[in-house]
């Protein structure tokens, strides 16, 4: 009995334990003068709860898409943005106000890893939270199957 083929794409985050100690690294970080370091990849994120009010600091991977910031949004923070919501982020050690907008149509957020996956190369397909199973650029319905718990978040800056 041979194994099954694993899908061309994989979604791939870390284990949460791991996950948890880097993020509060990273919110330091990001914060201080040493964020010279990162923030060329990455940028903190400032989301307000709905509900609770509380404040979600969380770091993501900062990329550009048709001349916007976009990062891949998989956390529970994702749900207090949808429909649109305004949003501080951290951006190179400043805190600045901005709208973020959900892309939540499947294609469109396979088209936008195509992009993103094409810009960082194969090679570095870690870096948008993906594993390739494939020597090749994969399909947008290969990246569809594999993102569907995936949205995208599309900031638009609110301040000069």
């Amino acid at each position: 009995m041979s194994e099954p083929t694993p899908a061309a794409v994989e979604v791939r985050t870390p284990p949460a334990a791991a996950l948890k100690v880097a993020n509060a690294g990273l919110r330091i970080i990001l914060r201080s003068p040493l964020h010279r370091a990162v923030s060329g990849g990455l940028m903190l994120l400032h989301v307000t709860g709905r509900k609770s009010g509380r404040v979600y600091d969380v770091p993501v991977g900062r990329h550009e898409y048709n001349g916007q910031l976009v990062t891949s949004a998989g956390g529970a923070w994702r749900r207090n943005l949808a429909g649109g919501a305004d949003l501080e982020v951290t951006l190179d050690g400043r805190r600045r106000r901005a709208r973020g907008e959900l892309v939540e149509d499947p294609h469109e957020v396979a088209q936008i890893f195509s992009y993103l996956l094409a810009k960082v190369g194969l090679k570095r397909a870690n870096t948008l939270g993906l594993r390739l199973n494939v020597d090749r650029a994969p399909t947008l319905t290969e990246l569809q199957a594999a993102l569907t718990d995936r949205k995208v978040l599309r900031l638009t800056l609110l301040d000069a």
